[in-house]
């Protein structure tokens, strides 16, 4: 049976069971505090899920970078390696390769390619030419490596660069000590586990390192070590320090010449400016016959002028033409 409540049957009620208490304060408190806990407990875990989330899409993703970048790597390590010049004359064991432990001889005439590596022993040189003309000389117990059509890596010994020429293109050389660069010029770069030596023959040379970057002029010799310490000196064009530098080429055919083209080509390789004393014209008419190859150079410039009604003084890096 049902019981309509009104107004009456309430009141019986509250005199029955009395009224209803008020909550206590601490409680409400507690309460409170518990449901503020919970529904921060709840927007923490929503978040924290959408960093992870968020965290696991960013580290796929650089995986993903990865994956691209060495893809790109190991193509690029293994694109076809580029000509870069070749072979004028080699002397001695003259070795190359293209991973440090299969060494091949290198011969006259032979291309270079970026990826290589040569090496010389003792008593032996080479001289090979880059694209634009320009030629690198390499000393005896020398490694370099070619590391691109504008880059060397010269790990030890040392090497001279011809580039005395207005076509001559950018080139830099790489060494633990920092970075050669050439402004058209000729100069020698030598290095080995204590010092990196820089002399400048012509024209001016840049070095940039950790501890200077510095330009080099004509005549100057740069010595820079392990520590950053470096001091400069100067150097002649003719110094007996260059003379190496004519061991690795071909020697001069005289077949052909004109007494011009040999006094030139001597003045060039001996660091020595000419004094024609206004006979070059007249040397030019005078063709050079004879193979001289056993002959020192100087024996040779000796040979030659003995031949013609022309002599010659050196005196001071000046070389002059009398009648």
């Amino acid at each position: 049976m049902k019981t309509k409540l009104n107004s009456q049957n309430i009141e019986e009620l509250i005199s029955t069971f009395g009224k209803r208490e008020a909550p206590d304060e601490l409680m409400m408190k507690k309460a409170q505090a518990n449901v503020k806990a919970h529904w921060h407990a709840s927007v923490h875990k929503q978040k924290t899920r959408r960093t992870r989330l968020s965290l696991m899409r960013m580290a796929a993703s650089f995986v993903a970078l990865a994956a691209v970048l060495l893809l790109v790597k190991g193509n690029f390590l293994h694109s076809n390696p580029v000509n870069i010049g070749e072979v004028l004359f080699a002397q001695g064991a003259v070795s190359v390769s293209t991973n440090q432990l299969d060494w091949q001889p290198l011969g006259t005439q032979t291309a270079l390619q970026t990826g290589q590596w040569i090496k010389t022993t003792d008593a032996s040189f080479v001289n090979f030419a880059l694209s634009d003309q320009s030629q690198i000389r390499l000393n005896a117990n020398t490694v370099l490596h070619l590391d691109s059509i504008n880059q060397i890596n010269l790990l030890k010994g040392e090497i001279y660069h011809d580039a005395d020429t207005k076509k001559s293109n950018p080139l830099v050389i790489k060494t633990q000590f920092g970075m050669v660069e050439h402004i058209g010029t000729r100069y020698a770069v030598s290095v080995d586990d204590k010092e990196l030596v820089i002399k400048v023959r012509n024209g001016l040379v840049k070095l940039a390192s950790d501890a200077v970057e510095t330009i080099l002029s004509k005549g100057e010799l740069l010595e820079i070590n392990q520590q950053g310490q470096f001091q400069k000196t100067q150097i002649t064009a003719y110094d007996g320090q260059w003379d190496w530098t004519k061991k690795a080429l071909k020697p001069f055919v005289l077949n052909h010449k004109n007494l011009a083209d040999f006094v030139t080509n001597y003045a060039h390789e001996n660091g020595l400016e000419i004094n024609w004393n206004r006979q070059e014209h007249k040397a030019r008419q005078v063709k050079l016959v004879g193979d001289f190859a056993q002959l020192s150079d100087k024996q040779l410039l000796k040979t030659v002028f003995l031949s013609t009604k022309f002599d010659f003084q050196i005196n001071q890096g000046i070389l002059t033409i009398n009648p």
